[in-house]
């Protein structure tokens, strides 16, 4: 997958050790490695990137510094303009050497100015320092260990178990994390000794002494909500959702769209300048609601629509995508692996860029997977009563269902304390709200977004451009500040769609089965109708998967083939009868483990890979 990878140490190091680290990245025709090393042989970095990237991008080198940036700034022309205000010189245009010399001239002031998300390591050969960085949200994640005396760093944590010594040891933390809540937490990952760079965050590693340092860059934003009403505020957060889908779409060419009949893609169509040439995607079933309502979004706007099936062919290739997947993300993501029959074809279709809906549950937080508000949540106190909320609720779809200790007892793992934990400090991440609900949405971009969305962005990555006009730097801020009263259901999202597409709210919204804006009694008819009409196997009401089900008939060889054999259940990680127990459970339908066999599944996948 494209990123960055890199080793540097006090001593020189064979940069065959890098070269390997490359060649675990760049997995296809259309990805490209570059790398620059040091004279002196302490120093080997460099960036694989996708046949489209930025020629800004890569790896860059003057005298003792070198760099690596991978990933895309928006307007980069205004910080650059500033340095050259400064006196800096420019070589060229090469975004590292931007990073380079807006550090030395404005140190993280620099950082928390830029836009866009990226990765990026720059080495100073003369200080014998490091410094890796990851953009505002941490959307293009990076890892590091400590490796040889030195410190070794990639955007992939199969990259960095290619050098010889580096533990593969599981972690407890980590283990306990992605099964009680389906993605990690932190800078947890699978592994004791492998760590992720948090968020807006400068890691400083001295070779000379051998010593890590990690600071936050970011200044709090000022949001001044100035009194203003519900009707104003709705319009401000409009006018910065469009100024983000134009970031992300004007100039670009080859562009498309992930289209399904929720809000988020429909938001982002409708904001799309008219002149911008776009294909629109859809997924699913053949009868499926999300093909229908995606059709009509599209041809409201003239634009190319393709709808991608799933049909007996994808169940029958399963497992082949489950393994794909894996390896893409090295088992760092859970998800039942249905986009992996849709990445060629965007190539196929000539999309190389790809505008995504992930976090528009920024404005509609009723519906945002685990962390779906309910009336409940609305009425929170304080710190404490969010933990509670969310220890629950974020657990619920995962362990929920499952009776006594799912780990090994050697491992002492209680999932549910750990959970808890894990929620706690969390929470102690995120500034004070009032009202307490606000902590959620912070927890949800921290955690959620960081380490579940992004994860699956590296499917898409490894294929073409990925760009997420709802995680935008001035766009979140206000999110995050708006009062919660207008970001429940599809209040926002109708009002600002009335102003800019208004045609668009008598299209159906999948997750209610009604016309946007509409009331509460028809929305819920129209929810139980679509239900109803679902469950009959009705064309045009059908979901785009039945993972649960699939689990528990066609995919049961697969399932037992890899769960109940002697070489998952005697790896000292679970409980035997309890994995015996969950999956018996599932195939009789008495418990719904889903979510809970697939986590197992990536897992025992994941160790094959790694054990090889």
């Amino acid at each position: 997958m494209p990123g960055i990878f890199g080793i540097v140490s006090h001593t020189p190091s064979d940069a065959a050790h890098a070269q390997r680290m490359a060649e675990a990245q760049r997995r296809f025709p259309w990805h490209a490695a570059q790398a620059v090393n040091a004279d002196d042989g302490r120093a080997s970095i460099g960036a694989v990137l996708l046949d489209t990237a930025d020629a800004r991008t890569g790896a860059w080198k003057h005298s003792s510094v070198l760099t690596a940036v991978e990933g895309e700034l928006y307007e980069p022309a205004e910080p650059h303009a500033r340095l050259v205000r400064r006196g800096m010189t420019f070589e060229g245009n090469a975004f590292g050497e931007l990073l380079a010399r807006g550090l030395w001239a404005e140190g993280h002031d620099f950082l928390d100015a830029l836009r866009g998300y990226f990765s990026a390591a720059l080495w100073d050969g003369e200080r014998g320092h490091l410094t890796l960085v990851t953009d505002r949200f941490g959307m293009r994640p990076l890892y590091w260990t400590q490796w040889n005396g030195g410190l070794a760093f990639a955007s992939e944590v199969g990259a960095l178990l290619t050098l010889p010594g580096v533990s593969r040891r599981l972690s407890d933390r980590g283990l306990s994390q992605f099964f009680a809540f389906g993605h990690f937490f932190g800078d947890a990952t699978f592994y004791d000794g492998i760590t992720m760079v948090p968020p807006g965050s400068a890691l400083s590693y001295d070779a000379r002494d051998d010593r890590t340092r990690i600071e936050s860059y970011i200044r709090p934003p000022v949001v001044d909500l100035d009194g203003r009403d519900a009707r104003a505020l709705a319009d401000e957060v409009g006018r910065r959702m469009a100024v983000a889908v134009e970031r992300r779409t004007l100039g670009t060419p080859n562009l498309g769209l992930s289209l399904s009949g929720g809000l988020d893609g429909r938001t982002i169509l409708a904001m799309v300048p008219p002149g911008v040439p776009l294909t629109t995607v859809s997924l699913g079933m053949p009868g499926s609601i999300d093909h229908d309502t995606a059709a009509r979004l599209a041809a409201l706007t003239g634009r190319e629509h393709h709808e991608l099936m799933l049909g007996d062919g994808f169940l029958a290739r399963f497992e082949e995508y489950l393994r794909q997947m894996v390896e893409l993300t090295d088992g760092h993501y859970l998800d039942q692996g249905i986009v992996m029959t849709t990445l060629p074809e965007y190539r196929a279709l000539g999309v190389r860029t790809l505008l995504r809906g992930h976090a528009g549950e920024l404005m509609h937080m009723t519906k945002a997977y685990a962390f779906s508000l309910d009336h409940a949540a609305l009425g929170l106190p304080n710190r404490r009563a969010v933990g509670d909320w969310l220890s629950t609720h974020l657990t619920d779809y995962m362990i929920g269902a499952v009776d006594g200790p799912l780990f090994a007892q050697g491992r002492g793992i209680d999932l549910r304390d750990r959970a808890r934990a894990t929620v706690d400090e969390a929470l102690s991440e995120v500034p004070d709200a009032d009202p307490a609900v606000q902590q959620i949405w912070h927890v949800f971009v921290r955690e959620r977004v960081r380490r579940e969305t992004a994860a699956s962005l590296h499917l898409f990555r490894s294929f073409v451009e990925v760009r997420v006009p709802f995680m935008d730097d001035d766009l979140v801020p206000w999110l995050l500040a708006l009062p919660p009263t207008l970001k429940l259901d599809d209040a926002l999202q109708t009002h600002i769609l009335r102003g800019v597409k208004p045609a668009f709210l008598k299209v159906l919204n999948t997750n209610t089965g009604a016309p946007m804006g509409v009331g509460p009694l028809r929305t819920k008819a129209a929810t139980l109708k679509m239900k109803v009409l679902a469950k009959l196997g009705v064309p045009g009401y059908q979901p785009y998967e039945r993972l649960g089900l699939w689990l528990a008939t066609t995919l049961k060889p697969m399932v037992h083939r890899l769960l109940l054999s002697d070489e998952f259940l005697s790896q000292d990680v679970f409980d035997a009868d309890r994995v015996r127990a969950v999956i018996a459970q599932h195939e009789s339908r008495h418990r719904n483990h889903t979510y809970l066999i697939m986590a197992m599944l990536i897992l025992a996948i994941h160790q094959q890979r790694e054990t090889r």
